[in-house]
């Protein structure tokens, strides 16, 4: 049962979204707002860290997971996630620990230099668990690695489409100058002569016309 409320409490923090930011009517109350915030999501930060080294972990864990609700800056979130693996790791949930960890990871923290950085608490755990947090951190960054290839690959694709679909479009509207799959050749030589033919066809008629009117009025008996 613990367990199956710790790992519902992992993953309420893991997916939850940006925290709402209270508004504010004007610009620079926003940015005392945000300050705030931040000021409580650092002390946040520093006494789930006093607990995580004197031994609570658990009480650890619920601060590390409350400062995400205080507007925290990018690097206080990479703290935040950072902590919550480091008690995970602590009691040896190496599945709640990477799922933390990805989230982390995914906020930017490079987690090799997260090992050696005195400014994040020590991940005190087996070197067995350490790691398995190492190498799923190699196939986590990756991932990312291909995704974002992915993701450019397909944006080119789509880009160079649209140019092909645009030219396409316009060509199929004003027509292809001197294109074999064309009955009509749209050049000015092409133009020059339709319109030379066209008008030896008025005059042939308008003459032809003319006769006939004149047959009409004056028959012949």
């Amino acid at each position: 049962m613990a367990t199956s409320m710790s790992s519902h409490r992992v993953c309420r923090s893991v997916c939850r979204s940006a925290p709402q930011r209270a508004l504010a009517p004007s610009a620079g109350r926003r940015r005392a707002v945000v300050v705030l915030a931040s000021e409580k999501a650092g002390k946040l930060l520093l006494e789930a860290r006093r607990k995580y080294e004197t031994g609570d972990k658990l009480g650890s864990v619920k601060l590390y997971e409350e400062v995400l609700d205080e507007d925290p800056s990018i690097t206080q979130r990479q703290a935040s996630f950072h902590g919550q693996t480091a008690v995970h790791a602590a009691f040896g949930d190496v599945e709640l620990a990477q799922m933390t960890l990805r989230a982390a990871i995914q906020e930017g923290l490079d987690f090799e230099q997260a090992l050696q950085d005195p400014d994040l608490v020590e991940i005190t755990t087996s070197q067995q668990i350490i790691i398995q947090l190492r190498n799923f951190n190699k196939q986590a960054l990756k991932a990312q690695t291909v995704a974002a290839a992915r993701n450019q690959a397909a944006n080119i694709g789509r880009a160079a489409s649209s140019r092909r679909s645009s030219d396409m479009d316009l060509a199929d509207i004003l027509g292809r100058p001197n294109d074999d799959r064309l009955d009509i050749d749209a050049s000015p030589l092409g133009i020059a002569k339709r319109v030379a033919l066209l008008l030896l066809v008025m005059v042939l008629s308008g003459t032809a016309l003319f006769f006939i009117g004149l047959e009409t009025m004056f028959p012949k008996y």
